[in-house]
């Protein structure tokens, strides 16, 4: 007899709450809102303090969890740091097989009822799991990719390695039944990369949590300076240094700007940070090191600009989910941005101003125009509030909840695999 229970979702999220990054906020949306209509079971590895790569942890994530998720954290495997120096040989596409490894050893104990696959990358070993077991059990499996797997892992040095990046990615498409994108330019490529029909690529933008109610902007007098807010990753993706180089310029022309405009940045206080930024910070700037998202929710509201940057065209595909934060916050933007997704995005809706990667004058030229033209910030305000809804979580996780009803599994084949559960020897 057929059980009276949802569609089983395994959502294999290697980075998720308490994880204190941007990736981690994404995922724990999506599985947030997939709750409310299957039976999702989040897989994702617990966290550790220590090691080479250390990562933040953010409890408010957490709490914010949907009560009828379920979540298994699975420590990784010690591999005593060999799966850290063969990704940065180029070897692995990822250092977290550790974890892939751990997980497969124990997928009898974990996947004990069938349901559908939901594998998202980054990471890679949330695909390398995804597709060993829907290979394993012959479940349905949707890939969502949050960036260009092959694309960004190909750039640089490692570009010796793209046949192999390309041969594991064609590998996990091809097995895949419904593949998602973060943007119409990446669903395009993937396309025309490996000749897939039109249908089987759809798109769905970053997701990010409701803006709290400091949403709504309070009145400022003349007096009170502005505040431009980056809060996030300080790396060599992102050069969000040119911020602060921007408004060094600003203050070379004048230095009253100070009294006109301020600057806060939020992020962790890494070696990228001691290096390349904390030299940067002058007078009318401030770090304020890693805050919890429900903090940075809450300074992201209170803000009048909020900035964000991509350091070259590798990303022009990108659509960071600090657009759509500053979208649901009603935050005009000021950008450093190769032409790609996100330029044509802010430009197409004219939410917000965008220089070049690596041009600090027109940033600051940016800013100033920003800054000294209210009926322009309250213009951006005003072409956000139009195209919020389009953006919003409940929207765009709609086309997955979608996806995955058209490929779950029939109720016959659920209860024959409850009926005969699935073993397979453990190596």
């Amino acid at each position: 007899m057929l059980m009276d229970r949802r569609s089983r979702v395994y959502f294999i999220a290697c980075c998720f709450p308490p994880f204190g990054r941007g990736n981690s906020i994404t995922n724990s949306c999506v599985a947030n809102h997939l709750a409310e209509e299957f039976d999702v079971e989040v897989v994702c590895m617990e966290l550790k303090d220590g090691g080479v790569i250390a990562y933040q942890e953010d409890q408010s994530l957490a709490e914010s969890l949907h009560d009828k998720l379920e979540v298994t954290r699975v420590p990784a495997a010690n591999w005593y740091g060999l799966n850290i120096a063969l990704y940065a040989l180029g070897v692995l596409p990822c250092y977290f097989l550790n974890w892939a490894w751990r997980v497969w050893r124990r997928r009898e104990r974990i996947f004990k009822r069938p349901g559908t696959v939901f594998a998202v990358y980054p990471i890679f070993s949330d695909l390398v799991l995804g597709y060993w077991l829907s290979k394993c059990y012959g479940w349905p499996l949707l890939v969502d990719f949050r960036d260009d797997f092959s694309g960004v892992m190909a750039r640089g040095w490692r570009r010796v390695f793209k046949p192999f990046y390309r041969w594991l990615e064609k590998k996990i498409i091809a097995a895949a039944d419904t593949v998602t994108v973060t943007t119409e330019a990446l669903r395009q490529d993937i396309l025309d990369r490996y000749g897939l029909a039109a249908d089987k690529v759809v798109v769905v933008y970053n997701i990010v949590p409701p803006a709290p109610s400091a949403a709504r902007k309070v009145a400022r007098s003349d007096e009170t300076p502005l505040k431009a807010i980056y809060a996030g990753a300080l790396s060599q993706v992102q050069k969000p240094e040119i911020l602060l180089k921007a408004y060094a310029r600003l203050l070379q022309r004048d230095a009253i700007w100070s009294q006109r405009l301020q600057v806060e940045l939020y992020g962790p206080e890494s070696p990228y940070y001691k290096a390349r930024i904390a030299g940067l910070l002058t007078r009318g700037c401030s770090f304020g090191g890693f805050k919890p998202q429900v903090d940075i929710a809450e300074r992201v509201a209170a803000a009048d600009i909020g900035f964000f940057s991509l350091s070259d065209a590798t990303y022009a595909y990108a659509t960071p989910t600090k657009l759509f934060d500053y979208i649901e916050a009603g935050l005009p933007i000021v950008a450093a941005l190769p032409p790609g997704a996100s330029r044509a995005l802010i430009e197409r809706h004219q939410i917000g101003l965008v220089a070049d990667p690596a041009d600090v004058e027109g940033l600051a030229d940016c800013l100033q125009r920003m800054v000294g033209e209210p009926a322009l910030r309250r213009r951006c305000r005003d072409y956000m509030a139009d195209i919020r809804q389009q953006f919003r979580s409940e929207a765009q996780v709609g086309k997955w909840a979608a996806a995955l009803r058209a490929i779950e599994l029939a109720p016959e084949a659920q209860v024959v695999r409850e009926a005969v559960p699935p073993h397979v020897a453990t190596p």
